[in-house]
């Protein structure tokens, strides 16, 4: 066995308690509880990561092309979609709100509309009785600011009728649409605080355009979203945007990007100040050990082989640290997520039962290897400084 790794061993653990193993028991504990805090936090990033995805790709497209004609022809499974900004008025109040239009038929754009409605029914079509009017489905936060109730007729006006209105100097008529659906999506408080939904025959109106203003694909893997918008790309040329769900949300997710990296850095710190601890730990550890050294030197120990005895007392105990923050990291998410310790009711609006924790195997890699590189970086400086320790020196200090 090797000799410089004998003699680690036997001084990571000492014969008496000392004001030296004090602070090597502090790095320890700093290092653990830096691991498994890191290992808890970015598994918790990662759960909310996934329900934030769920809760946007269960609403809206997944890939959307602005300023293609002809999409039809290339795939029947885009859907035709009319959008604008719109000027609401009900009553003496008015909003601005942007308006999205597809056909009442269209099961596959309704159906998260459909799902996400609070209050009445996701319909577009006229209503029975009204004279033609078509129904609307609106944002909770609209009808809030609004002071909008199901039933309510409101009246749409588009750019392109005020400019025409300013052009003719005339009032612009609008287009008069009844409240039948109150949705609330959770996905962005800009959707939820703005938008309207209506049929392809009111939007058409207020544009005064048949021609699509987008294309919408959902696909049953919203993930393969990203490689199909670089497909269409590719084929359909610079002249046509094409967006997918993570570009319509992009907010959201530099967000989330942002607060990860800040908290991996601070908690990173944790570390990296018990690494410290780890520096001084073993540089008076040097000093103790002087007389030790000069003896190890004197039987034949070469310079090397002093400095690998305190490099591998520095990789112990990173490596003892870092496994124990690891165990604990991991046992206190694999406990959440079976037993549930913390946990919510979803009947007072929160959107998961109980508190999300995703392990991701890279993450737990990552920690661990910043863990051990801090561990044996503070490690090189005591080691170096006993290899240069002299004999004479320190026989003459003893």
């Amino acid at each position: 066995m090797n000799l410089s790794l004998i003699i680690a061993q036997r001084y990571l653990r000492p014969r008496r308690f000392s004001f030296i193993g004090l602070i090597g028991l502090v790095s320890v504990i700093g290092i653990v509880i830096g691991t498994a805090a890191l290992i808890i936090v970015l598994s918790l990033f990662n759960g909310f990561r996934g329900i934030a995805s769920n809760v946007m790709t269960g609403f809206g497209p997944h890939v959307r092309i602005h300023g293609a004609r002809g999409v039809q022809s290339k795939t029947s499974a885009f859907n035709p979609v009319w959008l604008s900004k719109l000027v609401v008025q009900a009553g003496a109040r008015t909003a601005a709100a942007y308006g999205i239009g597809f056909m009442p038929a269209n099961s596959v754009m309704l159906a998260p509309v459909k799902k996400a409605t609070l209050v009445g029914s996701a319909q577009l079509d006229t209503v029975d009785g009204a004279d033609g009017i078509y129904g609307a489905i609106i944002a909770a936060g609209l009808c809030e600011t609004l002071n909008l109730y199901l039933g309510d007729t409101i009246t749409l006006i588009s750019p392109t009728q005020i400019e025409a209105a300013i052009s003719t100097m005339m009032m612009p008529s609008g287009r008069r649409v009844i409240v039948r659906g109150i949705f609330q999506s959770n996905v962005s408080r800009e959707i939820d605080a703005s938008y309207i939904y209506v049929s392809d025959i009111v939007m058409k109106g207020l544009l005064r355009s048949d021609e699509p203003t987008a294309w919408d694909l959902r696909l049953d893997n919203p993930q393969s979203a990203s490689s199909i918008a670089e497909n269409l790309r590719s084929t359909m040329g610079p002249d046509v945007r094409i967006e997918t769900w993570e570009d319509m949300n992009r907010g959201i997710y530099d967000t989330m990007r942002l607060e990860r990296v800040g908290s991996f850095i601070v908690l990173t710190l944790i570390i990296l100040v018990a690494a410290f601890n780890i520096l001084v730990s073993l540089t008076l550890g040097v000093v103790e050990k002087r007389r030790d050294i000069a003896i190890l030197k004197t039987v034949g120990l070469t310079d090397a082989q002093i400095r690998n005895v305190f490099l591998y007392q520095g990789l112990m105990i990173g490596l003892i640290s870092v496994c124990l923050g690891v165990a604990i990291g991991l046992a206190v998410c694999i406990g959440q997520q079976t037993f549930h310790w913390i946990s919510f009711d979803m009947s007072q609006g929160f959107l998961v039962p109980a508190l999300p924790l995703v392990v991701h195997a890279l993450d737990v890699v990552v920690v661990a290897f910043v863990g051990l590189v801090f561990a044996c970086t503070a490690a090189i400086y005591p080691a170096h400084r006993a290899s240069r320790a002299l004999v004479v020196d320190s026989v003459r200090s003893e």
